[in-house]
């Protein structure tokens, strides 16, 4: 434990300093430390490369002032929002490393009994966790890899984000038309979606006359229609609990 702490402090040259980052979408949070637990400075900079710019010259300024030789950032990797800034600052070769949400966290909720939260709060933690050489060992992808990586990522959170939506709208048909699912077993299809985007609810399909109901359908449907299955509908509406 000795031995990694010390080889993780190794890169941090004395008299750094550290300035902890907490990205959002539209602004991070920053707050800047030196190497005794003095906080300088907190501010807030524009997720925009112009931002980047502003939030480096502020920097540069905090740093002379505080008579460092030098600067490096301690970003947590909560979301994705710090995917930008940590390639801008490897393309300028400044050096940075990266602080798990969960250490933070788990630092933050030990510390402060008061349980508060902000952003300025945990860009501080971050700066802190740097100091103390609790730190993610920076590697970021490039190329293809970083591309294909970039890529996987998206897949998995839209594979998660298509699930969440398909189970709210289960539920929400358990309650209005309870029967909809046995005959469409994916209410995100193309048919299922037509069909709730025109009828809703059981009594807007019972109201209707079953060749009426499949040619509504028909005129709004972009794609190949299941007629059987609009019929086995137009069936089950008449009888529907919802």
């Amino acid at each position: 434990m000795k031995n990694s702490t010390a080889r993780k402090l190794r890169p941090i040259p004395t008299g750094y300093l550290m300035v902890g980052i907490d990205p959002h979408q539209k602004k991070h949070a920053a707050a800047a430390m030196t190497q005794d637990a003095v906080v300088c400075t907190k501010f807030k900079f524009a997720n925009s490369r112009q931002g980047y710019e502003v939030a480096l010259e502020r920097v540069r300024a905090e740093m002379i002032k505080a008579s460092c030789r030098g600067v490096i950032f301690a970003i947590e990797t909560g979301g994705h929002y710090w995917r930008n800034l940590a390639y801008f600052l490897e393309d300028r070769g400044i050096p940075f490393r990266l602080i798990s949400q969960f250490t933070l966290r788990r630092r933050r909720d030990g510390k402060d009994i008061n349980r508060r939260k902000n952003d300025f709060r945990d860009a501080e933690m971050a700066a802190e966790l740097l100091r103390t050489s609790d730190f993610t060992e920076t590697r970021l992808p490039q190329g293809v890899y970083a591309e294909l990586r970039s890529a996987h990522s998206a897949y998995f959170r839209l594979g998660k984000e298509r699930t969440r939506i398909t189970n709210l709208l289960r539920g929400l048909l358990d309650s209005l038309f309870l029967e909809f699912t046995q005959i469409f077993k994916d209410p995100c299809g193309q048919t299922a979606r037509t069909v709730l985007s025109i009828c809703p609810t059981p009594g807007v399909i019972a109201h209707m006359r079953e060749d009426e109901f499949v040619n509504t359908i028909r005129r709004e449907h972009q794609g190949r229609l299941m007629r059987k299955k609009l019929r086995a509908l137009h069936r089950l509406a008449q009888g529907s609990i919802g």
